[in-house]
């Protein structure tokens, strides 16, 4: 891949990654939280290790896309799956990789939520989604759920210290990251989140 976009994405993933570690050292989050990183799957108890099968196939991965924000996800959209207008957005965008990261307060709540969308196309989707579902990153104890039955390859599980969940897909050479509040009304089955799922990559098919 392009070198500057493998630093970019590793600088990236260190920006957010800074503040989840200083976190783990205890205590109870701040009422303006910051990002917390991106998930990475923990030891699965419900489902068996994945192969990396699916993402060793030849895909129909699209071009390296750039793609805004406010297209993967309109604002009607993410304020229906929200509740509020969101307070801020962090995002980064660049050919092949969409991160998106608003940040809201829930009606009736003190403490900032956050809606996170992630999404990988071209020569560096393989690459990210084989380092967020390596094995030997995992952190021991939660369940993960296989998403086999809507996607290519797929998991979901809820992150114990902070309530989000997560949700990593791969479908056709694209990968998608979800993390949101595990009590969201709008994605709080399976079946709901595959549905989404298959709105974003129909999205990226679209612009590929």
């Amino acid at each position: 891949m392009p070198l500057t976009r493998l630093a970019a994405l590793l600088l990236f993933a260190f920006l957010v990654l800074t503040p989840a570690l200083a976190a783990c050292g205890g205590g109870q989050p701040a009422a303006q939280a910051g990002p917390t990183p991106t998930a990475i799957p923990p030891t699965p108890t419900a489902v068996a290790e994945p192969t990396a099968a699916a993402a060793d196939q030849p895909t129909a991965a699209s071009a390296a896309l750039t793609i805004p924000c406010d297209e993967l996800v309109p604002a009607d959209e993410l304020q229906r799956m929200i509740g509020v207008k969101p307070d801020s957005l962090m995002d980064t965008v660049m050919p092949g990789w969409t991160a998106c990261m608003w940040f809201y307060t829930p009606a009736g709540a003190s403490q900032q939520s956050e809606f996170t969308v992630q999404a990988y196309t071209g020569e560096e989707t393989l690459v990210k989604w084989r380092m967020d579902t390596n094995p030997a990153n995992r952190l021991a104890g939660v369940t993960v759920n296989s998403l086999a039955d809507y996607v290519q390859e797929g998991y979901t599980w809820v992150i114990p210290e902070s309530q989000l969940r997560a949700v990593q897909a791969l479908q056709d050479g694209r990968y998608i990251f979800l993390r949101f509040p595990a009590d969201n009304l709008a994605l709080s089955t399976e079946s709901q989140i595959a549905d989404y799922l298959a709105v974003l990559f129909r999205r990226l098919q679209e612009n590929g």
